[in-house]
């Protein structure tokens, strides 16, 4: 009999209550705080009670999530996501606030455990600081708003070879060794969001003035601010930021630099343009599979060279029906780990291509799944709430941790050597863009009131800093497009520094696995236990690293990579 997940029930709810129900939630939680707590027993009872509501509302906007990207073109599974978030969701969030002053005022809150409730003491007393009743309905707009980016994309398609092919589908072509068909499908491609460019500028206007209007209201000069403080960026500042930013400009950009270099002198090309920057440059195309199970099956025997539990994890989602890992018209763009509490795991979502990236791709995620089974019996939900730097230090690790198990999907030995060379480069290679994404959203959100034209420059002007020896004379009308292209600066703002944070941080878990292999694994898994109980400094360190992303600290990881890469080339 094949082995599934089981729904359980969430601890602390009636078996009857109507998670749909706003009046019944209302009741419910309106019950929990009367009488009011009269022990610290009885106060951090009251929070697990709480927690249990959280999450089984939490679960709910997660399937509609999923069925709303998996449904992309199907506009009734956006409107019941929509639909939920501002009758249920949204509604919730004055209640929650005074549950969280009743938390905050107890006179019994002073004799918790400072080891165990410090951290939580922090995130309430920050959501009591920025909760503001009139931003309710503003989230709501901007949720509505996020969304529409993806139906945008979704329904995105050129003909292109005799077939109708998404925008993913076109960006295989990439790798063709055919340069002319490369262009052809580049320009296609980028040609799909230059159609909608106006469109697409419009949404983003909206959502600026929507977001600028919510940290006014919550007493912030800016946006950015605001997002710092929401986000729970207690380890550092916004003005951190900027030194993260100039050092990967000091010490990444001239490594890129090198790299294009080699790749325009092995290509015999006198420039690099777009469309010549992933191009295989020995003329093998990985093939990693060549279906989706097959994909799963390779994936789990790789992450049970790391961990057997990983491997089971992942076969007990895939019973369950918790993967969608192919590409198809009509399915919202990227990938993503939605963690599902009363399942104890998580749903993955991506749009495989049969490409090495998949592969990465499907084990990044994995990451994120391993982490969420991990924090399974955490009773606070708040402890499972990791913030980016640390949701994302899971991810990236187990890129880096697999690596020794991707024989899996290459027997040939140039194959193996040439994705763990790919992997290695592009663990550096994307902290350019990395901080173009992030020091753009600085400069948009700290000056609110730009237009569309101003905009395009500022990336332009901001990209350039970052930028390596691609050449894009002839195509200034798509360079200003890199943006638009990006997810998260639509529906996720100023999340995406984090990957630069957190890769840092996986090439620091993955020297010390160098070192020694049984520790760091060790260690990568006491990372996981510890959810968000810590501090994000605090956690790096359960992991056996620092939390540094330091011009100094930076080098010495250019200088790693570039020893392994060496190793590699000698294979």
């Amino acid at each position: 009999m094949t082995e599934k997940l089981i729904p359980q029930p969430y601890k602390y709810l009636p078996a009857d209550l109507d998670i749909s129900s706003l009046a019944a939630l209302q009741n419910f939680i309106h019950s929990l705080m009367q009488p009011a707590p009269a022990s610290p027993d009885e106060l951090i009872t009251l929070m697990e009670k709480y927690s249990s509501v959280s999450r089984a509302v939490s679960d709910e906007m997660t399937w509609r999530y999923i069925r709303m990207t998996v449904h992309a073109d199907d506009e009734s599974y956006e409107q019941a996501y929509n639909d939920y978030y501002s009758q249920v969701v949204a509604p919730l969030e004055p209640l929650s606030f005074e549950l969280k002053k009743l938390f905050y005022a107890s006179p019994h809150r002073a004799a918790l455990s400072e080891e165990k409730y410090a951290h939580l003491n922090r995130m309430i007393a920050r959501d009591i600081e920025l909760f503001r009743e009139e931003n309710v309905p503003l989230k709501i707009q901007e949720s509505e708003l996020a969304n529409k980016y993806g139906g945008f994309v979704s329904k995105m398609t050129a003909e292109f070879e005799g077939r109708e092919q998404t925008v993913a589908q076109l960006s295989v072509y990439q790798k063709d060794p055919d340069r002319t068909k490369r262009e052809a499908a580049w320009r296609l491609r980028v040609g799909c969001f230059a159609a909608r460019e106006k469109e697409l500028n419009e949404l983003y206007d909206e959502l600026r003035g929507i977001r600028t209007k919510i940290a006014a209201n919550a007493g912030f000069s800016n946006y950015r601010d605001y997002m710092h403080a929401e986000m729970g960026r207690f380890s550092y500042t916004p003005e951190d930021l900027y030194t993260f930013h100039d050092a990967v400009e000091k010490v990444v950009v001239p490594f890129v630099k090198d790299l294009d270099s080699h790749r325009r002198q092995m290509l015999k090309l006198e420039t690099l343009r777009p469309w010549d920057t992933v191009v295989d440059l020995d003329g093998r195309k990985l093939k990693p599979f060549e279906t989706t199970q097959e994909f799963i099956a390779k994936s789990a025997k790789t992450l049970n060279r790391v961990d057997p539990n990983y491997a089971r994890q992942l076969q007990l989602m895939d019973n369950t029906g918790l993967l969608d890992l192919e590409n198809r018209k009509g399915k919202a763009p990227g990938g993503y780990n939605s963690s599902l509490s009363n399942l104890g795991s998580s749903f993955i979502f991506m749009n495989h291509v049969k490409l090495h990236n998949d592969v990465v791709t499907l084990l990044h995620e994995s990451g994120h799944a391993m982490h969420a089974a991990a924090m399974k019996d955490i009773p606070l939900s708040q402890y499972c709430e990791t913030p980016s730097e640390v949701a994302e230090l899971a991810s990236m690790s187990m890129e880096l941790l697999s690596m020794d198990s991707w024989d899996e999907f290459y027997t040939d030995a140039a194959d193996l050597k040439k994705a763990k060379k790919e992997q290695l480069e592009g663990t550096l290679s994307f902290l350019p863009w990395c901080m173009t994404v992030d020091a753009f959203q600085h400069w948009v959100y700290l000056h609110p009131e730009h237009n569309a034209e101003e905009r395009k420059k500022a990336f332009l002007q901001t990209s350039a800093r970052f930028s390596s020896d691609i050449d894009w004379s002839g195509l200034e009308e798509f360079k200003h497009l890199r943006w638009l292209m990006q997810l998260h600066i639509f529906e996720v703002p100023f999340y995406y520094i984090e990957y630069g944070m957190a890769q840092l941080g996986a090439l620091s878990i993955y020297l010390n696995y160098r070192r020694d292999r049984v520790r760091a694994l060790r260690q990568y898994q006491d990372f996981l236990n510890l959810g968000y109980t810590r501090p994000v400094n605090e956690i790096y360190k359960a992991a056996g690293i620092e939390f540094d992303f330091s011009e100094a600290r930076i080098r010495e990881l250019v200088d790693f990579v570039k020893a392994e890469l060496a190793e590699i080339a000698k294979i």
